[in-house]
């Protein structure tokens, strides 16, 4: 073999390991959600109940809900990353105790859940769960009283439900513009906007169809997810819009920084009468 074929021969092997592990990244390497398997009882959550259905292809689903209080709108979550459903829907309780409904979907390979996690998969979950949120309510929950909510990475499922079906409202809680962007911040700068081509939860790309008030919350000190991520999808959002800067506020703690008080007057606003 001369050098010009060797060196020909190892570009390709590069090459080769390169998408090779680019694949395997996006394929293993994204999704990392809790393993636990408590239940509403165990986490003291009395008013929470489970609910089983099924994905379009099949795949079983589950969602812990909460029951609104007459007139009070139902908050549908979508939780983040490194999370599992149990703790989120704990996280949520002070909206409970205020009489919100809430749904909360548990992610595909999330605590025991089976299936394949992906942003696609997601998203059109996140359908069925809409979908059927009558039915997992036992009463009709007009378009009125759907709040979509997502934190983190579920602010990306949020939109996407968003963009698809009619809600009263959006609030996205330490969201982010583009998923690829904080995979570069973690592997130090390696070009991943440029190299990913799936798992991108590409928000900013969503965020123009949204034809519904939009509330954005983000804290000051947030170091997963720079202030100026969620600043640039705000300016790429539709009005009416809001956005709330918690100045003590980190990826975690926005909830115990005001956000919940805000959460509550901007819901309160979309029916003053």
């Amino acid at each position: 073999m001369g050098p010009i074929q060797f060196i020909i021969g190892a570009i390709i092997v590069l090459v080769a390991l390169l998408f090779g592990g680019l694949w395997a990244f996006q394929t293993y390497a994204i999704y990392r959600f809790g393993t636990g398997s408590d239940t509403p009882e165990e986490l003291g959550l009395a008013e929470v109940r489970i609910v089983n259905t099924s994905a379009d292809d099949g795949t079983p689903l589950r969602a812990w809900v909460a029951d609104p209080m007459p007139g009070k709108p139902v908050i549908i979550s979508f939780y983040g990353n490194y999370a599992s459903i149990g703790p989120s829907m704990r996280r949520l309780s002070p909206l409970i105790e205020k009489g919100y409904g809430v749904a909360v979907l548990e992610y595909r390979s999330s605590g025991t859940a089976p299936g394949v996690p992906g942003e696609e998969n997601f998203i059109s979950d996140a359908r069925v769960l809409y979908d059927e949120l009558d039915t997992i309510m036992n009463t009709t929950i007009p378009t009125q009283q759907r709040i979509i909510h997502g934190y983190s990475l579920g602010s990306s499922i949020a939109v996407g439900l968003a963009a698809s079906r009619d809600s009263a409202a959006l609030i996205l809680e330490a969201t982010f513009d583009r998923l690829c962007r904080f995979q570069k911040k973690r592997l130090r700068g390696f070009p991943m906007c440029t190299l990913m081509w799936k798992e991108r939860h590409d928000v900013v790309d969503r965020i123009s169809d949204i034809a519904v008030p939009v509330l954005i919350g983000h804290g000051k000190l947030d170091k997963a997810i720079p202030l100026g991520w969620a600043e640039a999808l705000f300016e790429q959002t539709p009005e009416p819009k809001t956005f709330k800067i918690y100045e003590d506020g980190t990826h975690t703690n926005l909830f115990e920084k005001g956000m919940i008080d805000d959460i509550v007057s901007f819901i309160e606003a979309l029916n003053p009468n």
